[in-house]
Order: C-alpha cells, then sequence, then structure tokens
C-alpha cells in the first residue's frame, strides 16, 4: 500500500469486505480476533465496523494507524499475514483498500454514491460547533496569558484531533443511514 503524498502523520486504512452467504457470524468473530492482534501493535488507534448492505454480506473495516511506519509494521508482520490467509475461506473475493489521511474518509462510501455537499456541511457543522464551544472555553483562561496566533494554533489543533478522533467517526455513526 502507498505512502498518500508521504504522509507522517496518522492514517486510515478503509478496507471493503464481501462475505460469503452464511459465512457473517464467523467473519464478525475473525475480525475480533484481528482487532485484538492489531491492539498489540505499537501506533494502532482504533477500528470501526460498518455492515453496509442490507444482506449483511458486505462490510466496511476503518482502522488507522499514527504513522506509516506503523501501519506497514502492522500490514508486513506475520500475525497479519496468517490471520489474512484464515479469512480466505470467509471472504467472496480479495477486499478492497483505500489508504486516507485527514477527514475525508468519514464521508466516502462504498459504492457509487458519496453522500450530498450539504449533507457533509451539516454533520461537520455539527461537530465544530459543539468541539469550538467546549475549546473556546478551555482556552479562555488562557487569553490574557496566550498571543492570539498561539491561542487560535490550539484551537485550531484541538478541533482537528477531536473532528478526527471523536466526534467525526461518532456522528457518522449516529447518521449513517440519514448520509
Amino acid at each position: 500500500m502507498e505512502n498518500p503524498a508521504n504522509e507522517t502523520g496518522p492514517l486510515t486504512v478503509i478496507v471493503t469486505w464481501r462475505v460469503r452467504k452464511g459465512r457473517e457470524a464467523a467473519f464478525e468473530a475473525w475480525h475480533h480476533e484481528v482487532t485484538e492482534a492489531a491492539l498489540a501493535f505499537p501506533g494502532h488507534m482504533g477500528v470501526n465496523v460498518i455492515r453496509t448492505s442490507k444482506a449483511g454480506q458486505e462490510f466496511v473495516v476503518i482502522f488507522r494507524f499514527d504513522t506509516y511506519e506503523h501501519l506497514r509494521a502492522w500490514q508486513d508482520s506475520d500475525v497479519h499475514r496468517a490471520l489474512m490467509k484464515k479469512s480466505e475461506p470467509l471472504r467472496k473475493k480479495e477486499p478492497a483498500h483505500r489508504l486516507e489521511s485527514g477527514l475525508e474518509f468519514w464521508f466516502t462510501q462504498p459504492g457509487p454514491a458519496s453522500p450530498p455537499r450539504w449533507k457533509m456541511a451539516l454533520v461537520t457543522i455539527l461537530g465544530v460547533w459543539p468541539a469550538s464551544l467546549l475549546l473556546s472555553w478551555l482556552l479562555n483562561p488562557l487569553s490574557e496569558t496566550l498571543p492570539a496566533v498561539l491561542k487560535a494554533f490550539l484551537m485550531a489543533c484541538g478541533l482537528v484531533v477531536l473532528l478526527t478522533w471523536v466526534i467525526m467517526p461518532l456522528l457518522v455513526k449516529i447518521l449513517g443511514r440519514w448520509l
């Protein structure tokens, strides 16, 4: 998997699995095993699993690592290779992988259509608004001691961190059907 634009920060891998009919429960058990194994690797930042088809045979697995090097260490490990081999009887075909950085991956849907831009904007506003209120309140005591530029920088860093790892995953999970 290529490193997108030589990113060094957090990366998200989106894997779409097509599971054989009748093998869904086995896939879920296998995926829990993969998640437990991945958590033992440095830099692993969490996993989300979304069932995308009504029949329950398509799963989108979203996992994050803090650096490309840590992601590669997991993907090149013997543990990962053995678990991928174990998944062969469960899947219809080789899973599709996509590597992303930034916030845009939360709105990328499998299949032909992404949500309309107005929905993406509305969900982003729903995420930014409470986060900015919280961060303003937290940074307010520093307003007299910090230069405005530094306060704005801390606000931007806090927003990106909260949106990327806390708020957007939660909102997309809650509003997934609507999106």
